[in-house]
């Protein structure tokens, strides 16, 4: 009997600890929690409002970014307990639609609060005392809609001697909740203000390695003083991180402190982490950044629609680009070879190029959004800038010209399997020669391209795919009208003996190719890259002459066969030789050879805020050596003597931005500007806030142009 007392006794003070306020709405069920089951006197403990909301609805953080409401607690507490501010989580960004973006909450959170009771509580002695807290809270709920909702809560936790934990459960939360609040940053912080009133960012986070730092953002504490941004383009050095940010709609002087939350993610050995660090960066007035590049960007960001057309048209044009033209050269003439044929027979071998060049599309967008998830940035073109990739493309380029050169043909004897595949060449051919207009284009940007690239490659995966499509349609549509339309088929000339001609004359282009992607790959890995890629060349000639002897014996063919396949392996063992990465560029002595910097610096950000705050007229090229339409512009505009003189008389800081090889710096302000390649040319004019970018195809007669109004401007 005198246990069951002891018992009932416990269960009756331990009771008020269980006891949690809740309150339901439509959207959210809210509840006051304890991480103390007994409180002690003078020692301070944790409360928390949990909140677990509605699937696809929000609530707001300190900083409702946009628009909304901060959850509110106020507090009603006996005489002598204090409660703390709440310690926010870190807030994920909420995109609502109409350029409107907010900062906030969804699924279940806890906002916590410390209480500190004071150290003579009275009730400690007196069996079931208890402190009692009381506290009104409201929110803002939203979707589509926004409704407020509030609560009361009452809880009730027993003053005992010593403080007791509450169940496992509970201390579960809480300890979930304390890993999503930011901790106090390790680094020191500045920012500095443009002539415009855009701030900039710069965290002095020495040491941290660029290519493990992706999705950096700064999310203000306050605000008025920076602009809720739909996307930041941090820059992540060796130095630190710096964010371009921008102007929000406070009036007035800058603040003198700039506080908020910068959260990353930081790929690790054990796979990635999202972090976040409390900042408070103090105004720094020698330190006056150019106008923040994000704001051009944004200005020129496309709509889905837009995008679409934009990517139609520039694969439209991406035609008559010169890295394309080749394989179109080869694809006509295979056309030709169909006149007389049945038309069924042109729409078939129409389709089947469509159909090769649009699944060529579709791969790149998988490997795109694969690269996306792992690591966090990608651009067009970014397969040229691995050594391995260009070797292969010579490899590719090298046997095609063989097979143009008829020193053998796919599907027959070569093959070795008969006449089965032999009765699909033409299909098979269509399919391979629209495969083969997608891995050649890649180099090449034509008009429009730029800015469809540039968002196809920020958005979801849904509108990466429709764009790279629409792209690819573009860049079939020419072929497949062709081939759909009885009247244009009528003007190609009748096939004869200069088809064969003509197919022997489109090996030289390939053959051009390939020595153009052995420079490349030179200008990548040094001279040891160019003896791998020829070495392997004359291996694959080797194995390819070695399939197409004549031989009845069965011993023979199989010795044939076995060279042959080892001859291939000794050839892509080369790239075993190949340093795939960063360290590329230095092992081959620098920065790319192949891009002409005689009278041009190399591009940093450092070295463009300078020459910008001085007044200076700025040209900035940003180029690589395997993309073909830099390397025209270079010599029809930017390198013809009129050119130079303009630039000389103007006292023109000209600087030329390698990325031949993968360089951090330029991929972040590659994406700032919303553009996912190269070519990009940046012009200054002094005093200038911001940059005008000029055209992809560029003529002397543009460039002459803009230098020509700093000229006058200075009469």
């Amino acid at each position: 009997m005198q246990r069951f007392l002891s018992l009932l006794f416990a269960l009756l003070v331990a009771g008020p600890a269980f006891a949690q306020s809740v309150v339901t709405t439509d959207n959210v069920r809210a509840e006051l929690i304890s991480e103390a089951a007994a409180v002690k006197p003078g020692e301070p403990f944790w409360v928390a409002l949990r909140q677990t909301i509605r699937p696809h609805w929000h609530t707001y953080w300190k900083n409702p970014g946009d628009s909304g409401l901060p959850t509110e607690i106020a507090w009603k507490l006996p005489d002598g307990v204090k409660a703390d501010a709440i310690v926010w989580p870190t807030p994920t960004l909420i995109s609502v639609g109409g350029g409107v973006i907010n900062y906030g909450f969804n699924d279940d959170i806890l906002l916590m609060v410390r209480i500190t009771p004071p150290a003579g509580l009275a009730g400690d002695a007196l069996p079931g005392a208890a402190l009692t807290l009381a506290a009104e809270a409201n929110w803002l709920v939203c979707d589509d809609v926004c409704i407020p909702e509030e609560g009361k809560f009452t809880l009730s936790l027993p003053i005992g001697a010593a403080a007791k934990p509450a169940d496992a459960a509970i201390r579960a939360l809480f300890d979930k909740a304390r890993r999503s609040v930011p901790m106090e940053s390790p680094w020191p912080a500045r920012f500095g203000v443009a002539k415009s009133g855009d701030p900039t960012l710069v965290v002095e986070a020495k040491g941290l390695k660029p290519e493990t730092i992706r999705d950096v953002y700064f999310f203000p504490a306050e605000w008025g003083a920076v602009a809720s941004m739909a996307k930041q383009t941090a820059t992540v050095t060796a130095d630190g991180i710096r964010v371009p940010l921008r102007k929000g709609d406070a009036k007035g002087a800058p603040p003198p402190t700039l506080a908020g939350t910068l959260v990353l993610t930081e790929k690790t050995g054990d796979g990635e982490h999202r972090q976040a660090f409390d900042i408070t960066a103090k105004l720094d007035p020698a330190f006056v950044p150019p106008s923040s590049l994000a704001a051009i960007g944004e200005r020129e960001q496309l709509s889905f629609i837009e995008a679409l057309l934009f990517a139609l048209l520039g694969g439209l044009i991406l035609n008559l680009m010169p890295c394309v033209f080749p394989v179109l050269a080869m694809k006509a003439a295979s056309f030709a070879r169909l006149a007389g044929e049945a038309r069924s027979e042109m729409r078939r071998d129409g389709l089947v190029y469509t159909a090769g060049v649009l699944v060529s599309f579709a791969a790149m967008a998988a490997l795109v959004m694969a690269i996306r998830a792992s690591v966090g940035e990608v651009s067009w073109g970014f397969q040229f800038q691995s050594p391995i990739f260009s070797l292969l493309v010579a490899y590719l380029f090298f046997v095609v010209g063989l097979n143009l050169s008829g020193m053998f043909e796919i599907g027959g004897r070569f093959t070795g399997v008969g006449q089965g595949l032999a009765a699909r060449h033409g299909v098979s051919g269509s399919f391979f020669t629209g495969v083969l207009a997608v891995v050649v284009a890649t180099p090449c940007t034509a008009p429009f391209m730029a800015a469809a690239l540039g968002f196809a490659l920020s958005q979801p995966a849904p509108q990466t795919v429709a764009v790279l499509l629409a792209m690819g349609l573009g860049l079939a549509s020419p072929y497949l009208a062709l081939s759909m339309t009885p009247a244009l088929q009528r003007l190609m000339p009748r096939p004869g003996a200069w088809m064969d001609r003509l197919r022997q004359f489109l090996a030289f282009p390939m053959y051009a190719s390939a020595v153009w992607m052995i420079w490349v790959l030179t200008q990548q890995t040094g001279t040891d890259g160019m003896i791998y890629a020829l070495g392997g060349m004359i291996l694959i000639a080797f194995a390819i002459w070695v399939l197409c002897i004549a031989t009845a014996a069965s011993f023979t063919s199989w010795l044939r066969r076995g060279l042959a396949a080892a001859a291939v392996l000794l050839a892509f063992a080369a790239v075993l030789k190949l340093d795939d990465g960063p360290a590329a560029a230095s092992a081959a002595g620098g920065p790319s050879a192949g891009v002409n910097f005689d009278g041009w610096e190399h591009f940093s950000r450092a070295r463009m805020t300078e020459a910008v705050a001085a007044g200076k007229p700025v040209f900035v090229d940003f180029t690589a050596a395997w993309c073909i339409t830099c390397l025209v512009n270079e010599r029809v505009a930017l390198e013809t003597v009129g050119t130079r003189r303009a630039f000389e008389q103007t006292g023109t800081v000209k600087l030329k931005g390698d990325w031949t090889n993968r360089d951090p710096e330029i991929t972040a302000l590659l994406k700032e500007l919303g553009r996912a390649g190269v070519p990009l040319y940046l012009f200054w004019a002094p005093g200038a806030e911001r940059p005008k970018i000029l055209p992809q195809i560029l003529t002397e007669a543009t460039i002459l142009s803009e230098l020509s109004s700093i000229q006058q401007a200075k009469r």
